[in-house]
């Protein structure tokens, strides 16, 4: 389930504080947010305590999985799961401030297609390093050069997928 849909769920069920939320103010949706998500590392916690399953927390997918043994070994650190039990955050955190991360995801998010659509453009994979970019940048460029006969719009569109991914953009 994603997030926004788990919200809206609660919502409609009357569960506190989500009944109440009002999702088109940027503090309020920052609370609710945190709140929520405070929650699920809580529950994933207790799952992995009791060994009855595990939790999977995102924005895009919050999915129960089934309990495996051998999942108990030694857990990475997971700065998110650290921000959300720190409730001092959900406590601190100004308007402002949700307004700045607001901006800094959009920012991230458009740099994000940015890459992906020229990786497209380029055909090479998410994982292509510098060297793959450019040998595929000079592999295209032989082709549709406009002084080898290719079309110029083309190119311009090509070269400028490689000065992204070059440039991590």
């Amino acid at each position: 389930m994603r997030e926004h849909a788990l919200v809206k769920l609660l919502q409609r069920q009357g569960v506190a504080p989500f009944a109440t939320c009002d999702l088109s103010e940027d503090l309020s949706l920052f609370r609710t947010h945190f709140f929520l998500f405070h929650q699920l590392y809580l529950l994933q916690g207790q799952l992995r305590r009791e060994r009855q399953g595990d939790l999977r927390i995102h924005c895009l997918e919050i999915v129960l999985k089934p309990w495996r043994e051998g999942g108990e070994g030694l857990e990475c650190h997971d700065p998110l799961r650290s921000y959300y039990l720190d409730t001092t955050h959900l406590e601190s955190t100004t308007r402002e401030e949700v307004i700045g991360m607001i901006a800094g995801f959009w920012r991230q998010l458009g740099a994000w297609e940015r890459q992906e659509s020229a990786r497209v453009v380029l055909g090479v994979a998410a994982d292509a390093d510098r060297v793959a970019i450019r040998r595929r940048y000079r592999e295209l460029s032989l082709l549709h050069h406009p002084d080898r006969g290719g079309d110029a719009a083309r190119f311009r569109v090509i070269a400028e997928a490689a000065e992204a991914l070059l440039k991590g953009e």
